[in-house]
C-alpha cells in the first residue's frame, strides 16, 4: 500500500514535469522539445520522466487535460444555472476569463497548440473541450430563439467571440481590456431590442 505522503510526493512531481514541460514547450514548441529537455527543466532524470510519462504525447496530453478540466470544473455551477441565456454567457465567459488570467502560461498554450494535434480525436481532453463549446453554443442558440442575441450560426458566432477572447487574453497586456472586450461581445451578440 502507498502512504499518503508517497502519493503527494507524486502528485508534486507530476505537477513539477507539467510545468517544466509547459514551459519548455512556450520556449522551444512542442516539436523540437524533447524529453531529456523536460527531464533537465524539471531537475530530474530521464528515468524518473518516463515513469510518469512514457512519451511527449503523453505529457502533452497531461497539459491539455489539466487546463480543459480547470475551466470545465470552473463553469460547471454556472452552467447548470437556470439563468437566462444572456446572463448565463456572461458569467461563463467572464469565470473563464478569470480562470485563463491566473495561469496564462498554462492557458497561452492550451489556445495556441498546433491544430494538427488537436484535430486527434481520442484525447481525453476532447471532452472537456467539446463539453465546452457545445454548451456555449447551446446557450448562443438559445439566446438567438429568445431574441437575446443576433440570429446568427452559433458556431459562427462562437468563433468570433473566440477570436475576441484569444486577443483579451493571450494579445499584448494593453491591447484590450475587460471593459472594451464586454462591450465588443454585447456589440456582437446582442440583438438591437436586447441592449
Amino acid at each position: 500500500m502507498v502512504s499518503d505522503r508517497k502519493k503527494e510526493e507524486r502528485i508534486l512531481r507530476k505537477k513539477l514535469i507539467i510545468d517544466s514541460a509547459l514551459s519548455v514547450f512556450n520556449k522551444l514548441g512542442i516539436d523540437k522539445t524533447t524529453m531529456s529537455e523536460i527531464a533537465s527543466e524539471a531537475g530530474f532524470g530521464k528515468a524518473t520522466l518516463y515513469y510518469y510519462y512514457p512519451s511527449k504525447d503523453d505529457v502533452y496530453s497531461e497539459i491539455m487535460v489539466t487546463g480543459w478540466k480547470l475551466l470545465w470544473v470552473e463553469v460547471e455551477d454556472l452552467i447548470l444555472n437556470d439563468s437566462p441565456p444572456k446572463k448565463k454567457l456572461f458569467q461563463i465567459l467572464d469565470q473563464i476569463c478569470h480562470v485563463v488570467k491566473s495561469d496564462n502560461n498554462l492557458f497561452k498554450f492550451l489556445f495556441t497548440a498546433p491544430s494538427h494535434i488537436q484535430e486527434i480525436k481520442e484525447h481525453p481532453w476532447k471532452t472537456y473541450q467539446v463539453r465546452l463549446y457545445s454548451i456555449l453554443e447551446s446557450t448562443i442558440e438559445q439566446g438567438c430563439k429568445e431574441g437575446d442575441f443576433i440570429n446568427l450560426n452559433p458556431g459562427v458566432l462562437m468563433k468570433a467571440v473566440g477570436g475576441l477572447f484569444h486577443e483579451l487574453l493571450l494579445g499584448k497586456k494593453d491591447s484590450l481590456t475587460e471593459k472594451e472586450f464586454e462591450m465588443m461581445i454585447s456589440n456582437l451578440l446582442l440583438s438591437k431590442s436586447s441592449s
